[in-house]
């Protein structure tokens, strides 16, 4: 099992610990500023993973901190989201190995604070303001290996074990059936998430899923870069934006996500690009919408990866929690926004501890 560290009442990895004391250490040297760590304020459950003073004019300024050891453009939504969740409201800085200039201008657009162990950081709260990027991570400092419950495999069996609350009890040939995995693949992956902490055997009453909020977030996490890339079809120009609002897709076996499938369950978001998961070749349906293969295009047909019935009232969408991964990986700050939205109306409920 990966250590934990309890940091002022709540549970963080060593390396997470790791990283928020590097970045502590590269912003004090880079800009003369000192931080504190408040590690005995209390704090709500699950957020967040520290909290720092910055003394600075005579005001103190503080920051409720999320910490994320690697970040990309693909799992940015994920941590955005994370720390506008403080239920306590308080202002949220994150804080990462390392953030890419590319980035720390998405960051520094939302509003939203930063620093890395490299010494970047964006900070806007008057009377201070920081901002550095650029600076880079020694070659040698790179991500850990991926375990096997977040590879492609495990990724199928976690979204499928999220998707149908109470199959991790049943037998893992039902499992095996749902994922389309082998029998071999389910068991490795399902000892990894007991090793994990996500998975606990209970005697005669059978398993239980655990901590499924934060396993939610690790899927979310890791389906852009480990999973979604295997399932891209193409890429397609429609002749006109709002061809799919006419268009019945279900009649060629194929489902909305995304953006489309988020604008039908929150009525709150205007599609801009089409994503579609189709378990048929998809010549018939490109034909019928007369949609052209552009790489650049708005319209993205990938294959589906579960083996399962959603029992949801949109039958003519993905599960909900694909809906979500995908508008996070966007990240774009309208479908972040969206993306809560999901959550709260659909996938809350799926995580909830029992």
């Amino acid at each position: 099992m990966y250590k934990q560290i309890i940091e002022g009442g709540m549970a963080v990895t060593a390396k997470e610990r790791d990283t928020l004391q590097r970045a502590i250490d590269a912003f004090q040297k880079m800009t003369g500023l000192k931080i504190e760590r408040l590690t005995g304020e209390a704090r709500a459950r699950a957020v967040p993973d520290a909290v720092i003073r910055i003394p600075f004019q005579g005001k103190g300024i503080r920051f409720a901190v999320e910490v994320k050891n690697f970040l990309t453009r693909t799992t940015l939504g994920v941590a955005v989201q994370q720390l506008r969740n403080d239920p306590r409201n308080r202002k949220g800085l994150l804080v990462t190995r390392y953030i890419t200039p590319q980035v720390a201008d998405l960051l520094k657009n939302m509003g939203i604070p930063f620093m890395d162990a490299a010494g970047n950081a964006y900070i806007d709260d008057p009377p201070l303001y920081v901002f550095v990027k650029g600076n880079k991570l020694p070659e040698d400092d790179r991500p850990e290996p991926v375990t096997r419950a977040f590879r492609p495999g495990g990724l199928r069996i976690i979204f499928t074990l999220l998707n149908n609350p109470g199959m991790e009890k049943t037998p893992y040939r039902n499992i095996a059936k749902a994922t389309g995995l082998a029998l071999g693949t389910i068991g490795w992956v399902m000892n990894d998430l007991r090793k994990l902490g996500y998975l606990v055997d209970m005697g005669a009453r059978g398993r239980r899923l655990t901590r499924k909020n934060d396993l939610l977030t690790r899927w979310v996490t890791a389906y852009p870069d480990q999973l979604r890339p295997g399932l891209v079809i193409g890429r397609f120009k429609a002749k006109d934006d709002d061809w799919w609002k006419d268009a019945e897709i279900e009649t060629f076996h194929a489902l909305w996500g995304g953006e489309i499938a988020a604008a039908r369950l929150t009525k709150y978001l205007k599609p801009q690009t089409a994503t579609i998961y189709t378990r048929e070749p998809p010549a018939r349906l490109v034909l019928k919408y007369q949609l052209k293969k552009d790489p650049a295009g708005r319209v993205e047909i990938l294959r589906p990866f579960w083996h399962f019935e959603y029992p949801g009232h949109h039958p003519d969408l993905v599960p909900p929690v694909l809906i979500y991964a995908d508008l996070l990986a966007t990240g774009d700050e309208r479908n972040i926004e969206t993306a809560g939205l999901v959550h709260e109306k659909e996938i809350a409920r799926l995580v909830r501890e029992d």
